[in-house]
């Protein structure tokens, strides 16, 4: 497996990660496991950012013939 398609498979995870602790979040009516929930939610979408982030950053090494 290369690195672009590894970097797009964990993202891939982290958006299925997210969309879990939303469902979570939704379906309690706890107010402290809804915000749990939340947080672990948001941290996700920060992973989904960043790895994404960088897999556009190896796209364009790889575009520019560069070595990784």
């Amino acid at each position: 497996m290369d690195w672009l398609s590894f970097l797009k498979i964990m993202a891939m995870e982290e958006h299925a990660a997210r969309a879990k602790y939303q469902l979570a979040m939704d379906l309690t009516d706890d107010k402290e496991l809804k915000e749990f929930f939340a947080r672990l939610r948001d941290e996700e979408a920060f992973h989904a950012d960043f790895l994404e982030s960088e897999y556009a950053k190896l796209e364009k090494k790889i575009q520019a013939g560069e070595q990784i």
